[in-house]
């Protein structure tokens, strides 16, 4: 069949996973099964979790019926003892085509070993990214590493949106309203250069709502690229391709047209957090950000 356009953004409608077990917990239905991958219990401060070895050439595929949101949790194979900081890459990719990429770099984890296995893990890494209606065989591929662990949940049937609190940037070059719907949303600009800068406190998963400004000159789609980087270091790479939206407006930046929104999660570990959204892609241009974090709660993460 011919595969639609993927977008970022958080679908919160009736969910099925082809190969996944119901083994519900919470919001989140965890895969059991992937077809020609063998699962690997892993165990999270004593509490096993199912995952999956995955390789530069043994990569792992997902079929997913969507519309459905897929969280993957990452955690890299370490020789046993090791103290060294290992930099990796996961992309997730549908017939050649990219639809996320995480550019991450860990150390090994306490409380957290594999079944059977003297090998050491890293501290978990996460992603999540929406799947459209329809069939999907989805791809996890490896780079940077011999080998990692990754375990796949999608969100469950009964998921409800999570309240969220908006974040004010440190700084930015302007401030932007976008008006959709009844809503009018505060966005901040990410200009070449000149990122907009975060202070956010964790463990949380930050939630950025990412849109490209079109310009008179610009037509159909446009590749966009955004680097999310705490302290130097690069925690993720997003690339994604924008349209013009044709519900949404800015009412104080009249000679621009926003894009349909992209939506790009981030886990947070404990601690405060410098965080910088850099505008790599286009070179000439602005993009505009919208942070938020969910408020407390009791989550089910591991």
């Amino acid at each position: 069949m011919t595969h639609k356009p993927w977008k970022l953004r958080l679908l919160t409608g009736a969910l099925l996973a082809t190969c996944a077990a119901p083994a519900v917990a919470g919001r989140w239905v965890t895969f059991e099964r992937l077809p020609e991958a063998t699962p690997v219990t892993v165990s999270v401060s004593g509490k096993p979790r199912t995952y999956f070895r995955i390789t530069a050439q043994s990569p792992a595929t997902v079929p997913v019926e969507g519309p459905a949101q897929i969280r993957i949790t990452s955690r890299v194979e370490l020789a046993r003892g090791s103290k060294a900081v290992v930099t990796y890459r996961i992309v997730v990719a549908e017939a050649g085509h990219v639809i996320e990429d995480l550019a991450t770099e860990t150390s090994a984890a306490s409380e957290v070993k594999v079944t059977g296995s003297s090998a050491a893990l890293g501290k978990s890494r996460k992603m999540t990214f929406d799947v459209p209606a329809g069939a999907h065989r989805i791809t996890l591929s490896v780079a940077g590493a011999s080998a990692v662990l990754v375990r796949v949940q999608q969100s469950g049937a009964t998921a409800v949106e999570t309240p969220m609190v908006t974040l004010t940037p440190v700084s930015a070059s302007r401030g932007v309203s976008v008006s959709e719907g009844e809503k009018i949303i505060a966005y901040y600009s990410a200009l070449p250069g000149r990122p907009v800068r975060l202070r956010v406190i964790g463990p949380t998963v930050l939630e950025l709502l990412t849109r490209l400004d079109f310009d008179a000159t610009m037509r159909g789609t446009v590749p966009c690229k955004l680097r999310i980087v705490e302290n130097g270091h690069t925690l993720r790479e997003v690339a994604f391709r924008a349209t013009k939206a044709a519900t949404a407006s800015y009412t104080n930046l009249a000679d621009r047209v926003p894009s349909k929104f992209n939506r790009v999660s981030l886990q947070l570990t404990v601690g405060l957090h410098e965080i910088e959204i850099q505008l790599i892609e286009p070179t000439h241009g602005s993009a505009e950000i919208h942070a938020r974090v969910p408020q407390p709660t009791v989550g089910n993460e591991e």
